[in-house]
């Protein structure tokens, strides 16, 4: 494959827009870095420009089995490789139920789909990796040289696992503040107070506090809501969740929480 080094600007954090809220800062803001994700390395493997068309912008070596050199796959996120592909496959994408062409096309994705990066393997004529939607479900299969790193709304390619949960039970946050929130239904907006670790590519864990001093974690991947714990007042997916113009309105069970995407993925 044919690769050329890109400007290291390309790697770079895109500045997100501000947007007014009545959230009130409390505490220490800390910014997520390449640092953090463990990716000073990885970081400038990824400023490679791919000059074929539909080729893969790939993690190490990527020469084929044609040639008679071991190929040198993906790796999974535990293993230091990207958390999310985008599919790149110059329109569509399918996904199959097993690592060949031969097998059975089950769902059909718009390039441009961010899928989970559930580790990649030599298959008998190219590599396939194992690709699940974010808010998880049935593995799937795909093509490696229809896959690119994905980008996160921070601008970054997150790397290595996301250690944002193990850091909120560290009480390790990022940042602190508050945020408007109501606890049974019906009631009226009041405020809530809200800690958030960050780990890179909109992935996050929000802890809110309610006045009486109830808490819930609400879980977000690539900026968007996933899910909540479960606590004695529901298993957290019973959910809805939409955006309206940067701010974040989420219902779980019975609460109701709102909060600017700004938090998610920081300044």
């Amino acid at each position: 494959m044919k690769a050329e080094a890109a400007s290291c600007e390309t790697c770079r954090t895109t500045p997100m827009r501000s947007h007014p809220h009545p959230m009130k800062p409390t505490g220490r803001s800390l910014k997520p870095t390449l640092t953090r994700l463990g990716t000073s390395v990885a970081a400038a493997v990824f400023c490679l420009i791919v000059t074929s068309p539909g080729s893969m912008q790939a993690l190490g070596q990527t020469t084929s089995p044609q040639d008679g050199v071991e190929t040198d796959v993906m790796r999974a996120p535990e293993d230091g490789g990207p958390r999310r592909w985008s599919a790149a496959a110059g329109g569509t994408l399918n996904l199959y139920d097993g690592p060949s062409v031969d097998a059975t096309i089950v769902d059909v994705v718009a390039d441009g789909t961010v899928l989970s990066n559930r580790g990649c393997e030599q298959g008998d004529d190219q590599i396939w990796c194992t690709v699940q939607p974010l808010s998880g479900g049935a593995p799937r299969f795909a093509a490696a040289a229809s896959l690119v790193p994905a980008r996160g709304p921070d601008g970054l390619v997150p790397m290595g696992p996301d250690d944002s949960r193990r850091r909120a039970r560290k009480r390790d946050f990022d940042e602190r503040g508050e945020i408007r929130c109501a606890q049974e239904r019906g009631q009226a907006l009041g405020t809530c107070g809200v800690a958030i670790a960050r780990s890179g590519g909109g992935d996050a864990t929000v802890v809110v506090t309610f006045p009486n001093g109830f808490a819930r974690n609400l879980y977000f991947v690539h900026g968007e809501f996933i899910s909540a714990n479960a606590t004695m007042s529901g298993v957290g997916t019973d959910t809805d969740w939409r955006t309206d113009g940067g701010l974040h309105m989420i219902r779980v069970d019975d609460q109701r929480y709102e909060l600017l995407e700004t938090l998610i993925i920081g300044d």
